[in-house]
């Protein structure tokens, strides 16, 4: 069966440096994804090809445990990411648009097996829903930070 795909985008009232520099760390997941209860990256700091991540995610109230694979790491621009059991992968993605802002892109792909491919319409639209109030959280969360100077 198809993945379910999801592409998500938001213009972000900060630069594209500070944004990376904040989305290249897993850690910090924990502070606008919903759902998120645990992330725990190695090695810690930025990510780069080979980091490996252990996120538990309570999602349609199931808990899921992931252990996810970093790929193609472009420092300052992008990266791929991979649940190792298949499930699930993506990408983030920082593109300056002007001096001092820029827009993020977040795709994910969900492949549903056994019963679940049966709720293949309601994950869609609960994965989409999310995927924006996420985004949303990122982008307060971000412009906060570089109010403050923190980022």
């Amino acid at each position: 069966m198809k993945p379910v795909v999801v592409r998500t985008s938001i213009d972000v009232g900060v630069p594209a440096a500070v944004a990376w520099e904040y989305l290249s760390v897993y850690a910090n997941d924990l502070a606008w994804r919903a759902g998120l209860e645990q992330m725990t990256q190695e090695p810690a700091g930025p990510v780069h090809d080979a980091a490996r991540v252990a996120e538990t995610l309570r999602v349609l109230g199931r808990t899921i445990e992931s252990a996810v694979e970093v790929s193609d790491v472009r420092p300052g621009r992008s990266f791929r990411w991979r649940v190792a059991d298949g499930t699930a992968e993506g990408s983030r993605t920082v593109t300056p648009t002007a001096a001092g802002s820029c827009r993020v892109d977040v795709v994910k792909l969900v492949t549903l097996s056994g019963r679940d491919r049966l709720l293949r319409p309601l994950v869609s639209i609960v994965i989409a829903r999310t995927e924006r109030q996420d985004l949303r959280r990122l982008r307060r969360t971000l412009e906060r930070l570089e109010v403050i100077g923190t980022a």
